[in-house]
């Protein structure tokens, strides 16, 4: 090490407090703390590049202190710093062109360049493949010389699907990994989100997908995320990116995220504006993050107040039903439910929907223990209800489950009415009560055989009866505290089928019986269940009664032949020994008559399980994954209803034409200049469909929804048909 010395050649002047410059004679020296270190002429440009690259490597200045001093720009000082420490000198030096020698950027290279450019590569990249500077490449941009640069946006090259499955097999950073940068900075903590990026590309597979964005935003897929959860950890993907991906995957029919393997990652990438979806592990590890904020049901709710701010009369009648999701996995003990469809008592979880007039799911209640209707109903789904649609009333529409005539009577007092079958045995009415009546509901034409009456429930109740006679001479009866017309109330009831048949449609197409975890927790121990001990007593009664009736019988028939249900050693005893028996049964059934009225009707249920079994398949993530499949069955629904007159005859036909649109190819073209984000639909089968997705098309553009996250509005395209 050496002292500085502050004594600088006479007439230098300071470039800081090292280093000064002397212009003499027609050269420039530079020195640092009096020592000489460079020279060269005035014009010699060059020199000038060498000296200034090596005073900024040696760290004896800075550019912004070279910039001032040398009068060049600060992003020049930084390139030929660059090109000094990846080429030597020779980088920052202009190579003499020789009379005979080619331009080092002939017309190969110029179309080359032109070709990675409209593939979407970056200047300094195509550059560097070629074998050229930047600044070329720059220059040549500049003064219009590549045909790329004088092209609109959308007439720039797209880049096909072979291309793009070659760039992301060949991808060094993993399949379809191309924005490295960024990558980088997610994983240094320096990144939030990534931000939409979108490159011109031919025949995106699912690229029909991207029909459904507006829709999806229509029902508060992001807005009430970001209400409810904010952002996520930094990364590179954030809450955008992951609600976008799941809602995706809803309506592309891949059920679980472990399903993603089986899909290109690129090609689902360019859905969100990124170089690939996340994969399977990222995924889940979203899910877990959003999940252990514990707000799935403040999620829900958002949604739900949305809803129903937005279609206030669709809630005024609302269909409630429960649905068993069996649980086939053998590593948790869970309660019993009996599943209808297959007629079988399996491990399962209840979950009560509840569902608009018009079968859209408008929030889902999952049952602490399979608990029966009428508890959740009084539990869980009145309070939430009512504070969805305040003081007004409303109707509940409901089957036998939910019958119990003292709750009728409760509801009529908090203000709601009812709808639902009567069960149990009830005589048939004469056939002379009935008519034919006939109506138009919700622009259909309905026609019943009807009759009805009022009948007593328990003393001072009464309801309205409504029963309809089938052609078989079956009579279903329907309670009800309406007074409507008797045609609308019937309709409303069977209409109660609509409700089935959106279970079973997203069973088919959302997966909604799928586990989505494997994950458990601890379960309330302090639940109250049925007293098992109460059941066990109730068995043995009515095996000690059926002996009784059986012996009774014997001994009144003894002079007949011995009754062969009985075995032998009953069929031998004498007529005393019948009479002693009996009357030990008849106590025997007194005293555990009396054990039963001493037991409590529930009891905690730890005390019936063990503890270690006393679990529940973790609700937050199911939760979670079950309103964004509602958001996505809703967004679809919109899409069906936006079809026009050319698929009105059933649902189910437009459903299946609203799949095939969103599983078909489109062109996926930015357009900044316009500030526009093209979406070119393919063709679909057939002249019909090509009509109804031109009028989806046209309705999606008056919308003008802009992608989130960036600046481009969303333009579909139908293909071009004669």
């Amino acid at each position: 090490m050496q002292l500085k010395l502050p004594v600088q050649p006479e007439g230098a002047e300071e470039i800081n407090g090292i280093v000064a410059v002397l212009r003499r004679d027609g050269q420039e020296a530079y020195f640092a703390s009096g020592v000489p270190l460079f020279t060269h002429r005035e014009d010699d440009l060059a020199g000038r590049r060498v000296v200034a690259a090596q005073l900024m490597e040696l760290g004896l200045a800075k550019q912004g202190e070279l910039s001032a001093a040398l009068g060049v720009n600060r992003t020049t000082l930084f390139r030929q710093h660059r090109k000094l420490q990846d080429e030597g000198v020779s980088g920052v030096v202009d190579q003499k062109r020789g009379p005979k020698g080619a331009h080092r950027f002939t017309a190969e290279k110029r179309q080359r360049i032109e070709q990675l450019l409209g593939e979407g590569e970056s200047i300094r990249r195509a550059a560097k493949s070629v074998g050229v500077s930047e600044g070329i490449v720059r220059y040549a941009l500049g003064r219009g010389e590549l045909g790329f640069a004088s092209q609109p946006a959308a007439a720039k090259p797209l880049l096909g699907p072979q291309a793009r499955s070659r760039r992301d097999a060949q991808a060094p950073g993993g399949v379809a990994v191309q924005r490295h940068a960024e990558r980088a900075l997610a994983r240094m903590g320096q990144l939030g989100e990534a931000a939409p990026q979108f490159v011109a590309a031919e025949a995106v597979r699912y690229g029909g997908a991207l029909l459904a964005l507006p829709a999806l935003l229509m029902q508060g897929l992001l807005d009430a995320g970001e209400q409810t959860y904010g952002t996520l950890k930094k990364g590179f993907y954030g809450l955008r990116a992951t609600l976008l991906v799941l809602a995706f995957m809803a309506l592309l029919r891949i059920r679980t995220p472990e399903q993603l393997q089986g899909h290109p990652p690129g090609e689902l990438g360019v859905l969100l504006g990124l170089d690939r979806a996340p994969e399977v592990k990222t995924l889940r590890r979203k899910l877990w993050e959003l999940a252990m904020r514990k707000q799935a049901t403040s999620f829900s709710r958002r949604l739900a107040e949305r809803w129903v701010a937005e279609n206030r009369d669709q809630v005024g009648l609302l269909y409630v039903d429960g649905h068993v999701r069996p649980y086939h996995g053998t590593k948790h003990r869970l309660p019993k439910g009996f599943v209808t469809r297959r007629r079988l008592c399996m491990p399962a979880t209840m979950d009560f929907w509840v569902n608009q007039q018009d079968a859209q799911p408008l929030f889902v209640v999952t049952a602490p223990g399979n608990d029966d209707m009428i508890s959740m109903l009084r539990e869980h789904i009145l309070p939430e209800v009512r504070s969805l649609v305040g003081t007004r009333r409303v109707t509940l529409v409901f089957d036998r489950e939910g019958y119990s005539p003292k709750f009728f009577q409760e509801l009529a007092r908090q203000n709601f009415d009812m709808i639902s079958y009567r069960r149990g045995n009830y005589p048939e009415w004469p056939v002379e009560e009935f008519e034919t009546v006939t109506g138009t509901v919700g622009g259909k034409k309905v026609s019943y055989n009807l009759a009805e009456r009022s009948v007593e429930m328990f003393k001072d109740y009464s309801m309205r009866e409504i029963r309809r006679r089938c052609d078989n001479g079956h009579q279903t009866a329907i309670l009800t505290t309406r007074d409507d017309a008797i045609e609308l109330v019937a309709y409303r009831m069977f209409e109660r089928w609509t409700q089935e048949n959106f279970f079973r449609y997203m069973r088919q197409h959302f997966a909604l019986d799928a586990l989505v975890t494997y994950d458990a927790e601890p379960a309330d121990g302090e639940r109250l269940v049925p007293n098992p001990q109460r059941k066990e007593i109730t068995k043995a009664r009515a095996l000690i009664r059926n002996e009784i009736n059986k012996l009774t019988q014997l001994y009144g028939e003894r002079s007949l032949t011995p009754t062969r249900q009985m075995s032998k050693r009953i069929r031998r005893m004498s007529q005393g020994e019948l009479v002693e028996r009996i009357r030990n049964l008849k106590a025997e059934n007194q005293s555990l008559r009396a054990q039963f009225k001493l037991l409590s009707k529930q009891v905690p249920v730890q005390q019936v399980v063990n503890a270690a079994d006393l679990v529940k398949l973790e609700p937050e993530t199911k939760h979670l994954t079950d309103a964004i499949k509602m958001i996505a069955y809703r967004a679809e629904t919109a899409m069906v209803r936006s079809l026009g007159p050319h698929f009105t005859r059933t649902e189910e036909e437009g459903r299946a034409l609203i799949r095939e649109m969103l599983l078909s190819n489109a062109d996926v073209v930015p357009q900044p200049e316009q500030q526009r984000l093209l979406v070119r639909v393919h063709s679909l089968s057939n002249p019909r469909s090509n009509a109804a997705l031109a009028d989806v098309c046209q309705t999606l553009n008056a919308l003008e929804v802009v992608y989130p996250g960036t600046n481009l509005t969303m333009v579909y395209q139908p293909p071009d048909v004669a």
